[in-house]
């Protein structure tokens, strides 16, 4: 859409164009209601297309637990550690509301729990759009690896809790590893989870974006929001480019969505919780699917004609900055366990702010001053996994076929 055509009216505006948002507006063009996507830089330029790629229920676990606690605390000045906590001042406030939530053990199995189910019931969608769109699912699962004198020791924790939630795993040697995935190198054991999957997230994005479109959502790119004002009988949205007016808002703005807590009536405490990935073109011709590196915190993606590796997650770091320590390790593990990466320099390197709540589950439900907005952010690292799930409940939302909002994602449990 060129600028000149922002419209002026709309049944639904959704504000932000990464996975949450444009699933959102395919899940609402699917039922009949059509939808204006507000985008404020291009579609696939942020968070979502960075991501590692993986749809895995399997690892859809809350990160707001005991374990991420002493994870914290124990490499706090660890410049490589897989998680940064940096104490900024304009992140005490949530990184205290996190602890808190980190020290509930309770609270973080069930949330877990959920995560998963909710992944599950992503991946059977990632299916259906998959068969409609082509946004390019493979099935081949997650290969978890480990090294190091305790791998057998955590291969098993790990084996026992996933299975416990009804995950298929297949524990592996390091011999029938090497015949799974040959590029693969220096493992001790593996577990292969059967039930994950992986898409370019890229090529996600733009497959649900144009069947958006298909269905009559419009997409606007280059807008940034301003301001929300609720007081008349219609919304009345404040862009860069002109003033909408519509029936209902879906806040979908990822990190941003934050900035407009006020505005929606609601608490969204979120953080920039900041991620690397890098590509090498033309690593891992033969790999079939993501290799979670369990020691190093790093996933291994193969993609088309490239390897990609993500990991680490910083918080109360500069969100602007790349870290050049950060990088390295991610290079490191990936030369340790991928041939063909020692020596080599990588395609590109990315970074991206995920949006990450106060206790690690997403927020998807009304507003809790004003059911006509929507807010559907905080999912972390799983925008790619619930991706379809969280545009079918954000749907749910507007449409009023939810009668009332899930529990642990209702965005009124921090009021």
């Amino acid at each position: 859409m060129s600028m000149e055509q922002l419209p002026l009216t709309a049944d639904v505006v959704i504000v932000g164009g990464g996975s949450i948002g444009l699933s959102t507006a395919y899940a609402l063009g699917l039922r009949g209601v059509s939808s204006v996507v507000l985008e404020r830089g291009q579609i696939g330029v942020g968070a979502s297309s960075g991501t590692a790629c993986m749809v895995a229920p399997s690892h859809a676990d809350r990160m707001a637990s005991p374990v991420s606690l002493r994870e914290g605390l124990r490499h706090l000045f660890d410049a490589e550690a897989p998680l940064k906590l940096r104490g900024r001042p304009s992140e005490l406030a949530w990184i205290a509301r996190f602890t808190a939530a980190s020290a509930r053990g309770n609270a973080a199995d069930s949330g877990t729990a959920h995560l998963r189910f909710l992944a599950r019931r992503s991946l059977e969608l990632h299916r259906i759009w998959n068969d409609a769109l082509k946004t390019g699912l493979v099935e081949e699962g997650t290969l978890n690896v480990w090294t190091g004198p305790n791998a057998h020791e955590d291969r098993a924790a790990i084996v026992a809790d996933q299975r416990a939630g009804g995950m298929t795993l297949i524990e592996l040697d390091a011999a029938a590893v090497a015949e799974l995935e040959p590029s693969v190198r220096n493992v001790t054991v593996g577990a292969l989870c059967t039930d994950d999957g992986h898409v370019d997230s890229l090529g996600f994005i733009q497959a649900v974006a144009a069947g958006a479109r298909s269905v009559g959502a419009e997409i606007c790119e280059n807008v940034e929001l301003m301001r929300i004002d609720r007081s008349g009988v219609d919304l009345r949205i404040e862009t860069t480019r002109g003033v909408m007016t519509c029936s209902h808002l879906v806040l979908a703005a990822g990190v941003w969505s934050r900035h407009f807590a006020d505005d929606v009536g609601s608490a969204i405490p979120l953080t920039a919780a900041k991620g690397y990935h890098v590509d090498y073109a033309g690593a891992n011709p033969e790999g079939k699917r993501p290799i979670y590196l369990s020691d190093e915190h790093v996933v291994g993606t193969p993609l088309a004609g490239r390897l990609r590796l993500a990991g680490t997650m910083e918080i109360g770091t500069d969100p602007d900055l790349i870290d050049v320590r950060r990088v390295k390790a991610i290079r490191r593990a990936g030369e340790h366990h991928f041939d063909g990466l020692l020596g080599t320099e990588p395609a590109t390197i990315w970074k991206g702010l995920r949006p990450l709540s106060a206790d690690s589950m997403p927020l998807i439900g009304p507003s809790p001053r004003d059911r006509r907005i929507t807010i559907a952010t905080g999912h972390g690292m799983l925008g790619i996994t619930l991706g379809p799930v969280s545009g079918e409940l954000a749907a749910d939302c507007v449409t009023g076929a939810a009668v009332a909002p899930d529990p642990l994602l209702d965005p009124a449990r921090f009021r």
